[in-house]
């Protein structure tokens, strides 16, 4: 965190996150993502699917403070630089995390209320809703041995247009994965994908993981 004293305390990249949460990946398809995954018009010719994901994250140590998410990547994007992931839709309960994850990324962030309970040492009862409204429920339990994962296996590469702005980062992060089951999951609401028709071809929750957010590269947009 830094502090400006005409406008008060700033909290610019590079982010130290450390949290659990669970991670659904899905083969949704094409016109599905293309009709409720908030692509950006900018974005969507780019746009070439083959895996989505939907990810649910309890942050207990940020910046900003503890916060919880809920994100979906409709896919893979080609752009210049090659393949990339795009966040296109995501909420948080934390005001702070919303504005700065937008100035620091360009990340879509938008506000929402979380109910997060431990129904179990590796089992989450999740609700997410909007202005009083329910949004999404999911309850979630990891099941078998844990494992380390790590982006080092598999590389992150984000990239992010709103605003007029081209923005890519390269998330960095560790922790002990499970593989996980989905008991129940159901979409409310037409701000977030209804993916509750869809079955994931595989669920992970991850648990003491370590995350780094290092600042953004604006990229330069093609003339």
């Amino acid at each position: 965190m830094h502090q400006n004293q005409a406008s008060g305390p700033t909290f610019p990249a590079p982010w130290a996150l450390r949290g659990e949460g669970a991670m659904l990946f899905y083969r949704l398809p094409e016109a599905f993502a293309r009709e409720q995954g908030g692509i950006p018009e900018s974005m969507a010719s780019g746009f070439l699917g083959i895996v989505s994901c939907v990810m649910l994250v309890d942050y207990r140590q940020s910046p900003v403070g503890p916060y919880q998410e809920l994100l979906f990547i409709p896919g893979l994007f080609g752009t210049e630089r090659g393949r990339r992931f795009s966040i296109t839709r995501i909420f948080v309960d934390s005001q702070e995390s919303m504005e700065w994850g937008r100035r620091n990324w360009a990340i879509p962030k938008e506000l929402a209320d979380f109910d997060w309970k431990r129904a179990g040492p590796y089992a989450d009862e999740v609700r997410v809703s909007r202005n009083g409204e329910p949004m999404l429920a999911a309850t979630i339990k990891g099941v078998g041995p844990r494992f380390p994962i790590s982006t080092a296996l598999i590389p992150l590469r984000i990239h992010q247009e709103m605003d007029g702005r081209v923005v890519e980062t390269s998330p960095r992060g560790k922790g002990r994965g499970q593989w996980a089951r989905i008991s129940h999951l159901d979409v409310h609401s037409g701000d977030f994908p209804d993916i509750g028709a869809f079955r994931p071809f595989a669920a992970l929750r991850v648990s003491g993981f370590q995350m780094t957010f290092p600042e953004g590269h604006v990229v330069p947009r093609s003339s």
